[in-house]
């Protein structure tokens, strides 16, 4: 199948085409950025940085688009290992994002279709988006077909370790500030304590819509008990209570409450978000840009959650997941990690804006946003940047 060359735009005084450009280098940095409040807990986690693998697409035009992905503290040299080795495969392309996307899945898939790989694909893609929105002036929301001007929050804390009063005045707040919802951590060692705690906010915040996440770490017998013993919460939803792989395990685990499940931020592929689709085993789909293939492949799962008629509920990196929430139809609301999103931790300068509890996103060319690049480069991993470029003709 061809590709598109040019597309039609009206500026004032005219009506040229304007060139889908080629992508001409390409450069990749990887950062370990420390976060500035303290170690992040969960039940199975304890998180000291945010490892982020940026992807940097020059085109011909001489216009860059900047993509990037993510770890929890560890594995950007993984990623940016195979960065390298797919960079010369985009290289003298055009910056057409599905087309790219195909060919990098294609040429990584024998060693892994999702993981790492999608990791890796999913830098590119977010830049080939930002590039061809700045080449084109458009925003990718409009780019992609925007929906909606504003997009619904819900506040998220990183709380297992704080003590149930901390908790209830952090929930107390995002109510106040006009979020959506709430959504606090689970799994202390002794399941009563979870419950007195809930029990506690509950309490406080009345109605007000409040969802746990156990971040996958209970087995079956201990996450029947859990949901049962939390159904007088009667709660938004409760996220990976079993490890994210056992789509058996979570269908059986539904049968068993009526409490929402959500999982996604460890589900990569189209292809394994529909089988816990066919199984009935989530409730909201909680997939992460940067770990899903990008843009491209966050839209496939999400049209394909939309034919079971189930809202997306994306996690982390609110800067870029609420921007392309604005695109999506089906949706309930995107994540605010309290103190964590990607403009706390100083790896955004610039992005869209939180105005009680909702967020605009930007409007400017591509993606909108701006990285901190002194800040990212502060805090590099001593590996040397990877550059690749076209040849010339």
């Amino acid at each position: 199948m061809s590709e598109i060359e040019t597309v039609p735009r009206r500026p004032s005084g005219g009506t040229a085409p304007v060139a889908v450009p080629r992508i001409d280098g390409v450069e990749i940095t990887l950062s370990r950025v420390p976060l500035p409040e303290g170690p992040w807990g969960d039940q199975i986690h304890r998180v000291t940085d945010i490892e982020v693998t940026v992807v940097d697409l020059r085109g011909d035009n001489g216009l860059v688009g900047t993509g990037f992905s993510h770890t929890s503290g560890m594995g950007a040299a993984t990623i940016g290992a195979l960065a390298r080795e797919i960079a010369p495969t985009v290289v003298g392309r055009r910056a057409s994002p599905r087309g790219r996307w195909h060919e990098m899945y294609k040429y990584v898939h024998d060693i892994g279709g999702a993981g790492v790989t999608t990791h890796a694909i999913s830098a590119f893609d977010i830049a080939v988006w930002d590039l061809l929105g700045k080449s084109l002036g458009v925003n990718v929301v409009d780019l992609i077909g925007r929906v909606r001007d504003v997009v619904p929050l819900y506040g998220s804390g990183i709380n297992l370790d704080k003590s149930v009063d901390e908790v209830v005045e952090q929930v107390r707040r995002w109510r106040a500030d006009g979020y959506v919802a709430a959504k606090v951590k689970v799994g202390k060692p002794d399941l009563e304590e979870d419950v007195e705690r809930l029990a506690k906010i509950r309490e406080a915040v009345g109605a007000f819509p409040l969802a746990v996440d156990a971040n996958q770490g209970w087995d079956y017998p201990a996450a029947v008990r859990a949901f049962r013993r939390f159904e007088q919460f009667d709660l938004l939803w409760i996220e990976e209570p079993l490890p994210a792989d056992d789509i058996a395990s979570h269908r059986r685990l539904a049968t068993q409450t009526s409490t929402p499940i959500a999982v996604g931020e460890n589900v990569y592929t189209a292809a394994q978000f529909s089988q816990y689709f066919d199984a009935d085993a989530v409730g909201f789909v909680q997939a992460d840009l940067g770990r899903v293939g990008g843009i491209t492949g966050y839209l496939d799962i999400a049209a394909v959650a939309r034919t079971h008629n189930l809202p997306m509920t994306p996690h982390f990196v609110m800067e870029l997941s609420a921007s392309i929430l604005a695109a999506v139809p089906n949706i309930a609301s995107a994540e605010m990690t309290d103190g964590g999103t990607w403009t706390d931790l100083g790896i955004i300068a610039s992005a869209g804006r939180v105005e009680h509890g909702r967020y605009h996103p930007p409007t400017a060319p591509g993606l909108g946003l701006e990285l901190n690049r002194a800040y990212l480069d502060a805090h590099r991993i001593d590996n040397p940047t990877s550059r690749h470029e076209g040849q010339d003709s």
